[in-house]
């Protein structure tokens, strides 16, 4: 009887530390870095999004991820509630605002919608954090590669494009700018408040484009 106890004892200890390793993320800022690999080797000119800057903001189930290049700024706004999603584009004094239907994001995203997983048995430490490798085989035969925690779990899964098909945090990740495969890897976590200004959409200022057909 006292070895079941003890051994009772032990599995509710380690039960007791997995849920006390792992973080609810709710509201966070997170900042990945872009890294190119190539570079265009006939002009030498470096990729347009080399040393760009992407930034997450996470407040409940909205986010808004704001994409800063060479080339100029992209934002992208998701809206839970009222079930929208607007896109912002700044081209130096060029302004730029598109609004789609939860129907036309996911259609843009979906190679990645459609990605199948292979998760493996790699580990690596990113930002200081334990990250399990996940290998996704997109609609168009290409493959990317995926390291995630599994100590944060974000409650916003919209805010990349396959950050609901692992079970943690996305640390760093393979995506395409173009034709161009590039490295997200991240930063800077910010656990601090998120101001829900930055959730507002804007009623001036920029020029209303509709949304592309593929």
């Amino acid at each position: 009887m006292p070895r079941k106890i003890l051994l009772g004892g032990l599995f509710f200890l380690g039960g007791l530390l997995t849920l006390q390793a792992q973080r609810r993320l709710t509201e966070a800022t997170l900042v990945y870095k872009i890294h190119v690999d190539d570079t265009d080797t006939t002009t030498r000119q470096p990729h347009f999004a080399e040393g760009a800057i992407s930034t997450c903001y996470l407040k409940g189930a909205n986010s808004r991820t704001d994409l800063v290049t060479q080339a100029g700024k992209q934002s992208t706004i998701f809206i839970s509630k009222s079930a929208q999603v607007v896109l912002l584009k700044e081209y130096g004094n060029q302004r730029y605002l598109t609004r789609m239907t939860l129907q036309q994001w996911e259609q843009s995203n979906k190679k990645y919608r459609e990605a199948t997983l292979r998760f493996l048995p790699d580990t690596l430490r990113v930002g200081g954090y334990l990250c399990y490798k996940a290998l996704a085989g997109l609609s168009d035969s290409t493959n990317v590669a995926i390291w995630y925690t599994k100590e944060l779990i974000p409650l916003n899964k919209e805010f990349l494009p396959l950050a609901g098909a692992v079970p943690g945090l996305i640390l760093s990740f393979e995506t395409f700018l173009g034709d161009t495969k590039v490295r997200y890897e991240i930063d800077k976590i910010l656990f601090s408040p998120v101001q829900q200004v930055l959730f507002d959409i804007p009623a001036s200022g920029y020029r209303l484009l509709e949304m592309q057909k593929p």
